[in-house]
Order: C-alpha cells, then structure tokens, then sequence
C-alpha cells in the first residue's frame, strides 16, 4: 500500500485546492483516490521535474509544469508566463477542477503561487490571507509578505 502523503485542503472556487511538499512517486496514487484532477508542479528541471510529471501522467493525472527555479518572488520578466498560467490554474478551481500545487518543501513557492490562485479566483487580499492560513498555518507563517506582495502585483497587472 503507498504511503499516505500529507495534504492540507480547502474549497476553492467550485473546487479544491490542495497543497503539499515535493510527492514520493510511490504515493501518487493516493492523490486520485483524494479527488486530485490536476497536479501543479513548481520544481525545476533540475529538481526533477521532469520524472515527477511522467509519473503523474502514468497515474491519470493531468500534469501542468510551472517552473519557479527558486523560493525567492518571480522577475517581473516572468509576469506574463506566470499570470497566463495562474489564470489557467485558476479557471480549474472555478470550473470544479481539484488542484494540487507542490514545491519541494511545500512552504515558500507552494504558499506564494497559492495565494495567487486564491486572489485569481476573486478572493479579495484579505480573504486569501485567512484562506492561506486555513490551509496551512506553515505556509501562512512562512510564505513572507514579500511573496504575498509579488501575488498581489501579478494579480492586479492580470485581473486588476
């Protein structure tokens, strides 16, 4: 039997944000039997990327790939990829979809792209703030106002 992953949750949307650290690829079936339909990966290439998606893939998991090569807020020269594919990402969690979002650790990436799909599916700042702590009081702690503010500039440049 695969080991049963860690996995905080809330609604979002008419779906389901999901969130954990980096999965064991032994335990990626558990992800279906949780309801997950999509797995966001935020790893590099050189973190494995790659291989993590195969194997999502091989469990009938759709996979979306957005690479962030660090912890640390986007450049803004990546503003454009990243609100095209929060925008995307969020219009799965309007529609229903049960969106797992993973980085290594599961804190500081993981937390920062998740307040900006909250923001991105209509939550207001302070909404998302009580969302993200409700989902994790980790990330919450963790995810520092320099990345909620890099959420909430793409936001505004996106939906604003």
């Amino acid at each position: 039997m695969p080991p049963q992953p860690s996995v905080d949750q809330i609604p979002a949307g008419s779906g389901t944000l999901l969130v954990t650290r980096r999965p064991k690829l032994r335990a990626l079936p558990v992800f279906e039997s949780l309801g997950v339909t999509h797995v966001v990966t935020l790893l590099s290439q050189q973190e494995g990327a790659m291989q993590l998606g195969s194997a999502v893939k091989a469990v009938g998991l759709q996979w979306i790939w957005i690479p962030l090569p660090s912890a640390g807020p986007p450049p803004p020269t990546s503003d454009h990829r990243l609100g095209a594919a929060l925008m995307q990402v969020s219009s799965l969690l309007r529609d229903g979809g049960h969106v797992l979002v993973h980085c290594s650790a599961g804190i500081h990436r993981t937390g920062m792209f998740a307040y900006a799909l909250l923001r991105f599916t209509g939550m207001t700042a302070e909404e998302a703030a009580l969302s993200l702590e409700q989902l994790s009081a980790v990330i919450a702690t963790e995810v520092g106002d320099h990345r909620l503010a890099w959420a909430d500039r793409i936001y505004a440049t996106w939906r604003g």
